[in-house]
C-alpha cells in the first residue's frame, strides 16, 4: 500500500460522509409518515393521469397549484390544477390511457419536498420527466407546483428488476462487504440507454452497502454523483412491493453481499421464476450474483442451472489465503457444479459471459455490459 492508495481511500470516505450528511434530512422520506404522505400525493397524480381519474388528480394538487408544461415549439404552457385535471376525459374514467409512470426520487426538508417522476407515453413514443414541489398543508402533502421536460425518444415501456443485497458483513465475521458498484453502474447505464426502466429490490428494502468503487472510472464517477441513481440504491424495494408482471427480466448483481441471504429468500425466488416461467422473461446474473440464482427451481422441480452453461468468478482467480476468501461460506464454482450446471470461465480481467436459452451469466464486473446487451438481444427477439 502507498500514499496514493490512502489518499484515494480518504477521498472516498469523505465523499460518503458528504452523501450521508446530505441524506440525513431525506432519510425520513421512505419508511415513515412523511415519506408515505409524499408518495401518496405522487401516486394519486400518477394513477389519476394514467386512468383518467380527475378526482385523484385534484386530490394530489393544492387547489391553487400552478403547472408549467412543455407547449408547442418549445413554448411554456401555464395552467392551474383544475384545468389540468380536465385534460383527462371524465367519460373515460378508469380506462388506461397508455401513460406509464414511476417515482424516480424524492427529497424532503421539513414540510417542503421535491420529487421526480418518469412518464412514458408508448404511443407516439414520448418520455416526460416531471418535477414536483410539494408542501405539507394542514397535515396533508400536496403538489403545489409541477413542471416537466419532454423527450421525443421511442419507448417500449419495459422494466428490468435488479436484485441487490442488504447484507453488510460476511456471516460470523466483522468483515464488511457490499454490492459491486461497477456492475451496478455499467449494467444500469446499458439498459437505460436502450430505453429500459430499472427498479432495485433487496431482501429488506431500503439502503444497500456498496463496494469496489473507483472514482477514477468515468462511468462509476458519473453514477456515484447521480442523485437519482444513488437515491434509488438507498431506497430499494422490498419483495412485497414488487409486481413481477411489470418486469421483462431480472438481473442479479454481484459483490460479497450477493452470496448472503439472497439465494435462500423465497419471496425473491418466486418473483424470479414468475418472470422466467410465467412471462417468458430473462434471468441474468453477474459474478457472485450467480449464487443468488443457485436455488431457483423450475416448475418441474429441477434447478434452473441444471444442464445449462453457466459462468461466475472461478476459485482459481481468488486469493485463497485472504481473509475474504476464508469468509466465503461456500465456493460459487462448486455450487454451480452441484446444481449440475456446466461451469465455464475466461481470462481474468476480461469479459466472459454465457447465454443458455433465457439464462445469461457473466464472470466478472467486466462482463456487465455484455450481460446487459445479451439480455436486450433476447428481449428484442421476443418482440
Amino acid at each position: 500500500m502507498n500514499k496514493i492508495f490512502f489518499v484515494r481511500i480518504l477521498f472516498l470516505l469523505c465523499c460518503w460522509f458528504a452523501i450521508a450528511d446530505r441524506s440525513l434530512a431525506a432519510s425520513a422520506v421512505t419508511g415513515n409518515e412523511e415519506g408515505k404522505g409524499i408518495k401518496q400525493a405522487i401516486h394519486l397524480y400518477l394513477n389519476g393521469t394514467s386512468y383518467n381519474d380527475q378526482s385523484q388528480i385534484k386530490a394530489a394538487f393544492y387547489a391553487n397549484a400552478r403547472l408549467y408544461l412543455p407547449g408547442k415549439d418549445d413554448a411554456m404552457r401555464e395552467m392551474g390544477a383544475l384545468e389540468y385535471a380536465q385534460l383527462f376525459p371524465e367519460d373515460k374514467k378508469g380506462q388506461f390511457n397508455g401513460r406509464l409512470g414511476r417515482i424516480i426520487s424524492m427529497d424532503v426538508t421539513g414540510d417542503v419536498a421535491t420529487a421526480k417522476a418518469e412518464i412514458l407515453l408508448l404511443k407516439p413514443g414520448i418520455r416526460f420527466v416531471d418535477v414536483f414541489l410539494l408542501k405539507k398543508i394542514q397535515g396533508t402533502w400536496q403538489i403545489i407546483s409541477k413542471t416537466a421536460i419532454r423527450e421525443n425518444a421511442p419507448q417500449h415501456g419495459r422494466k428490468i428488476l435488479f436484485v441487490v443485497s442488504n447484507a453488510q458483513q460476511y456471516p460470523g465475521t466483522s468483515m464488511n462487504t457490499g454490492n459491486n458498484f461497477p456492475e451496478l453502474a455499467y449494467a444500469y447505464q446499458t439498459f437505460i440507454k436502450a430505453g429500459y426502466a430499472i427498479d432495485f429490490m433487496s431482501q429488506q428494502g431500503g439502503s444497500v452497502p456498496l463496494e469496489m468503487i473507483n472514482t477514477s472510472d468515468t462511468v462509476q464517477r458519473q453514477h456515484l454523483y447521480d442523485h437519482d441513481f444513488m437515491w434509488a440504491l438507498s431506497h430499494t424495494k422490498q419483495p412485497s412491493e414488487i409486481n413481477a408482471s411489470d418486469y421483462a427480466a431480472i438481473n442479479y448483481i454481484g459483490g460479497g453481499s450477493a452470496i448472503i441471504e439472497i439465494a435462500d429468500n423465497r419471496a425473491i425466488q418466486d418473483i424470479a421464476m414468475q418472470i422466467y416461467e410465467q412471462q417468458g422473461g430473462v434471468i441474468a446474473a453477474i459474478c457472485q450474483g450467480t449464487q443468488g440464482i443457485s436455488n431457483l427451481k423450475q416448475s418441474n422441480g429441477t434447478f434452473l442451472l441444471s444442464d445449462k452453461v453457466v459462468t461466475s468468478f472461478p476459485d482459481r482467480y481468488l486469493n485463497q489465503q485472504s481473509p475474504i476468501f476464508k469468509a466465503y461460506p461456500f465456493s460459487l464454482e462448486t455450487t454451480i457444479t452441484q446444481r449440475k450446471g456446466k461451469f465455464t470461465f475466461g481470462a481474468n480481467g476480461k469479459s466472459h459471459f454465457e447465454v443458455d436459452g433465457r439464462l445469461v451469466t457473466g464472470m466478472n464486473w467486466e462482463s456487465s455490459v455484455a450481460v446487459a446487451e445479451a439480455v436486450i438481444r433476447l428481449l428484442n427477439e421476443k418482440k
